[in-house]
């Protein structure tokens, strides 16, 4: 909101988080500009530890209707200049996109300007630390764990005005070690937005990702992934639309239609999404590549160029699948609004590239059964392989032990190939190699990513009520959600 709107009568309260200050400015007569003082600065931001660009810095005089007010735009170093100042109090002060999406108003301070045979004035401003941030929104840390903070603000992607009472899910996973034991869960917290639009989740874990969704009557975003820093304070804009609903077939995780499996559901509206996809290592353009959005039933392949459109995309906060055969799959989370087309650029890497790189820190928290895989195994749900059972079976691709499993069948042959799931509605599982989940993988992915004398042990639960909590998504928050199950491997790269 802008500082001259900002201005009440002679006193002006403190601001706090979420506290807008609306005053109304009388009408402001204009009047020749008498050379006047310099006034620098430079607005720091202390939530990103940076110097804030962009920001619109705004000189307004304290009697109100004397003169215009004056502003300026922070350079890339923060810096700001406005010349010309004549002599009298002003209140100074500066608004921007990110402390609108975090939902505070920063503070503004009140100067004297001198005669224009004064030197020029410097006034540095800045954005408070997170620590205070979290502080007024949350309250002071119940304890030493101080945990963070995600905030932001809705809004409708076609009006751009604030969506109040929506419903925003948060949610991420925790690790405990409890009696020698690893504990996983998936805590979740449910916020509501206020009248303009600003939702906040208090207690979440700092240095880790927190997954969103914002749900407005049958609308929704896809679900978005915030990283929290150490700092604690994270912040994401999320934008939702009105969408149409349409009937189409089921398309197989290439994007291409499968008779075979019947219709559904989807979401169309008026997005539009180009863009152009290369080789992370060389640079030189991937044809051939799919690209497709989550829940809509839309997808497009590359041309020679590497290029894409995709038109009738559902508005709003969505997600964007990337695959190509022998590279990893990427997903990207756009803001798709109706009069702003959004071009992406996509780099992908090799799968072979992306496994030689992993590398697995903090052994020295797990014990013997660092995973849970034989906790699980005891528990008796889902189907279980261990190394014995390569060794028996002596497979010649990872998905030929998975078809051994109760609910498991094996679709097309090659990178084509899918793996389903269920004995009632089958549908694609969740793949997670390491613990770490890999969207969208083909079975023809899996079998290059992993080979089966790499396997110290496989779980396969056929629905989503008998996977582990760790073990499912937020799909059901999001528009392409279900509750198909999972397929969990755990191979030798993992106990490095």
């Amino acid at each position: 909101m802008q500082l001259s709107r900002m201005l009440a009568n002679s006193s002006i309260a403190q601001c706090r988080i979420r506290t807008c200050i609306v005053l109304c400015l009388s009408a402001v007569v204009a009047v020749g500009r008498l050379p006047g003082q310099t006034i620098t600065g430079r607005i720091y931001d202390s939530v990103a530890k940076a110097p804030l660009f962009g920001a619109t810095v705004q000189l307004v005089p304290s009697k109100l209707g004397s003169m215009p007010p004056m502003q300026a735009t922070t350079d890339s170093g923060g810096r700001y200049t406005l010349n010309g100042v004549p002599a009298g109090a002003y209140v100074l002060g500066f608004y921007h996109a990110v402390l609108d999406s975090i939902g505070i108003e920063p503070p503004f301070v009140r100067i004297e300007v001198g005669g224009a045979d004064k030197a020029s004035l410097r006034v540095d401003l800045g954005v408070p630390g997170p620590a205070r941030i979290i502080a007024a929104a949350c309250g002071p840390p119940r304890d030493t764990a101080s945990p963070g903070m995600v905030a932001g603000r809705l809004y409708d992607a076609t009006s751009r005005n604030a969506v109040t009472g929506a419903t925003v899910v948060a949610e991420w996973q925790r690790v405990r070690l409890v009696s020698g034991t690893v504990e996983v869960s998936r805590p979740q917290l449910v916020a509501t937005t206020s009248p303009d639009g600003w939702f906040a989740f208090c207690g979440v874990p700092r240095d880790d990702d927190v997954t969103m969704a914002a749900i407005r009557g049958g609308d929704t975003t896809a679900a978005v992934t915030v990283h929290v820093p150490v700092a604690g304070l994270a912040h994401r804009t999320l934008y939702i639309d009105k969408t149409d609903a349409v009937t189409v077939g089921i398309r197989d995780s290439l994007g291409r239609v499968d008779s075979t499996r019947g219709t559904e559901v989807v979401h169309r509206g008026h997005g539009r999404l180009t863009g152009i996809v290369v080789d992370a290592k060389s640079g030189r353009p991937l044809p051939g590549a799919n690209v497709a959005i989550g829940g809509a039933g839309l997808s497009q392949t590359t041309n020679d160029r590497g290029t894409f459109t995709i038109s009738g995309a559902p508005g709003g906060t969505q997600t964007v699948l990337i695959r190509a055969v022998g590279y990893a799959p990427e997903r990207r989370s756009v803001d798709l609004l109706a009069d702003q087309p959004v071009t992406l650029d996509v780099k992908l890497t090799t799968l072979r590239s992306m496994l030689d790189t992993m590398r697995i820190t903090a052994s020295r928290l797990y014990s013997r059964d660092a995973s849970g895989f034989e906790r699980r195994r005891r528990a008796g749900f889902g189907t279980f392989f261990d190394s014995a059972d390569v060794t028996r079976y002596r497979p010649f691709e990872v998905t030929r032990l998975l078809e051994r499993a109760s609910g498991v069948r094996l679709y097309g042959s090659g990178m084509d190939q899918r793996i389903l799931v269920g004995h009632v509605s089958p549908c694609e599982a969740s793949i997670f190699i390491d613990g770490m989940t890999y969207p969208d993988l083909t079975g023809g992915d899996l079998n290059v990513m992993v080979s089966p004398e790499e396997i110290v042990g496989v779980e396969v639960y056929p629905s989503g009520a008998s996977s582990p909590v760790q073990y499912r998504s937020m799909s059901a928050f999001s528009r392409g959600g279900g509750n198909c199950g999972s397929i969990v491997i755990w191979t030798k790269r993992g106990r490095r």
